[in-house]
């Protein structure tokens, strides 16, 4: 008997039975269609987003940062202010200028932040040791960055001390600045950046649901084969 090359009658493409076929899996299609709609939704979110509110209100603080005095003392150190309610940002330069005296240090220096009120007690403060942003210098070619070192949120206006100590085993002096948010600027932030912020979700979620349901429906495919 010859060798035809052929596969044996029977030994062919494996038969799929009708209910087995009826039970295909859904769940590539089911996150194709979440991804769609989640996408869906970020779009729909995106037109309801206010953008050029964001535009005013980021104008808004960069005049305030150039027009308003600096809230600014030499840590380590201290300093009082009469704050609003709102939120501060303390932070240091690396390269700035205070009372005709430049100062230059290291963006490695590790501050520790204590907020009291005028009666002593602690404000909780929120430690962000690792923002940074770069800033124009006033010698040319060189450039300035502000180091983030906490964060803290007044309930009521009054008189506030700043303290920003360094630790046992380091050493140097920076400009430290305060930079208010009050209660205003605070809620126009909150409800412009919601839509923003379910515009960001539902397009990155709908991105990522939909590669995920791309992968399944891949997978289901090559069970089927």
């Amino acid at each position: 008997m010859t060798d035809t090359g052929l596969p044996p009658a029977g030994r062919g493409r494996p038969m799929i039975s009708a209910r087995a076929a009826a039970r295909r899996p859904l769940l590539g299609r089911g996150l194709l269609m979440a991804g769609a709609l989640f996408a869906l939704a970020g779009v729909v979110m995106a037109f309801f987003s206010p953008w050029s509110e964001l535009t005013t209100i980021r104008n808004q603080m960069r005049l305030r940062a150039t027009t308003e005095e600096p809230l600014r003392f030499l840590a380590p150190g201290s300093a009082t202010f009469e704050l609003p309610p709102g939120r501060i940002f303390v932070s240091y330069f690396t390269d700035t200028e205070l009372d005709g005296t430049r100062h230059i240090a290291s963006a490695e220096l590790v501050f520790e932040l204590v907020v009291t009120d005028a009666e002593g007690r602690p404000v909780d403060v929120e430690v962000e040791v690792t923002q940074r942003a770069n800033l124009p210098s006033s010698r040319p070619g060189r450039s300035s960055t502000a180091v983030l070192v906490g964060a803290a949120t007044l309930e009521e206006a009054g008189t506030y001390r700043i303290d920003l100590e360094l630790g046992a085993n380091e050493a140097g002096t920076a400009v430290a600045d305060v930079f208010l948010v009050d209660d205003k600027d605070v809620d126009q932030l909150e409800r412009a950046f919601a839509p923003v912020l379910a515009t960001i979700c539902g397009l990155v979620g709908g991105g990522f649901l939909a590669m995920l349901g791309v992968l399944t429906r891949w997978m289901e495919k090559r069970t089927r084969m």
